[in-house]
């Protein structure tokens, strides 16, 4: 058999490889993993953000065919020294050659790390954490998962795990059911308390102002965002456009009314929870705080504020979706989560390799 090809994309005006590379996933996706797949013209938008950020882009062609069974972005981390990332994972798994040429090829860009001083690789990542990451997990309860979940088949994971990558972090999807005895829902107590320490210390919340959300509140979240996260794993910084971009879109997606800006007694926008409903779920997405008001138990009264919302349109459940495991956030919604014998979670991973230099 002949050698394949791992073809790099050099040029943005080569169409073909573009078509290829973003028309890939919907043609080798089963239905049941194809929920959270980025559409192409999105994908092209995003590959030509990405070779600004030092991106790379690569197919691998069947050598009989020459047609594209396998795609992936090659990146160094901006913020991690020695490390690098790969991301937008795709492989035609019936394909009968699929497993040599994930092999050949991940010889081929280790060999380009070398070059480029990386010393260890994380798996996958599309560029950077503001973007799509993480395999998911199977699990007991692992269908249906929704739209904005990481829904990757088993096999890719295994891939990686076969030559040699090793667990990095996990993350979860916490679920649990809303039981209520009047105004009052099972395993809320926690957050109550925190809405009432929020009213005791002279803070308020607010909703989104949607009247000015490009112009006036993503300039502020953009701030605040940069302040809170600045520590976790893979962070790095955004331009304010392509904040803009990514959250005002998402806007347009869901019902994100149950979301607040919490305001501190002097006037000053402390930090915002962003939180959208999906079908019969209230969905808490992220929470940020900038850094001088964490540690006052604050997150969990704007989750409160979240909740009640939802309780009124008789929303089954709440999701704390796609949390690191160990964060507080994570912790907030075990508090609630322990009291549910119905509550269940779907799970997700990086995974990571040394490249050994001789």
């Amino acid at each position: 058999m002949s050698k394949f090809v791992l073809q790099q994309l050099d040029d943005l005006n080569d169409s073909e490889f573009i078509e290829a590379f973003t028309s890939l996933p919907l043609k080798v996706r089963a239905p049941e993993f194809a929920k959270d797949l980025m559409k192409p013209e999105q994908t092209t938008r995003l590959i030509h953000w990405g070779k600004q950020e030092k991106a790379t882009f690569w197919l691998v062609r069947d050598p009989q065919t020459e047609e594209a069974l396998l795609r992936f972005s090659a990146r160094p981390c901006q913020t991690l020294l020695g490390h690098g990332t790969i991301g937008f994972f795709e492989i035609d798994l019936k394909n009968p050659h699929a497993k040599d040429a994930f092999i050949y090829s991940m010889k081929e860009i280790f060999s380009w790390f070398k070059s480029q001083n990386i010393s260890e690789v994380i798996a996958p990542v599309d560029i950077n954490t503001w973007f799509s990451y993480r395999f998911s997990l199977p699990g007991k309860k692992f269908f249906p998962r929704f739209k904005w979940e990481a829904t990757t088949p088993p096999e890719y994971l295994q891939l990686f795990k076969d030559i040699g990558f090793a667990d990095y972090a996990f993350f979860n999807s916490v679920v649990f059911p809303h039981f209520r005895i009047g105004d009052y829902c099972i395993g809320a107590g926690h957050l109550k308390k925190s809405f009432k320490r929020i009213q005791d210390q002279g803070f308020t919340l607010r909703p989104f102002d949607m009247d000015n959300f490009t112009k006036k509140e993503l300039p502020v979240f953009h701030e605040i965002s940069h302040d809170a996260f600045s520590d976790a794993l893979l962070f790095e910084p955004i331009d304010l456009n392509t904040f803009t971009n990514l959250y005002a879109s998402a806007v347009t997606l869901y019902d994100f009314s149950p979301s607040c800006v919490l305001v501190d007694p002097n006037g000053e926008t402390a930090g915002f929870l962003f939180a959208f409903y999906d079908g019969d779920y209230l969905v808490i997405k992220s929470i940020a705080l900038r850094k001088k008001f964490q540690g006052l138990k604050l997150s969990s009264g704007m989750i409160y504020s979240a909740a009640q919302k939802s309780w009124q349109l008789n929303k089954k459940g709440t999701i704390s979706a796609m949390v690191r495991t160990g964060l507080a956030s994570e912790t907030i919604a075990k508090n609630s989560q322990k009291w549910m014998l119905l509550s269940w979670s779907h799970e997700y991973i990086l995974v990571k390799k040394a490249i050994p230099h001789e």
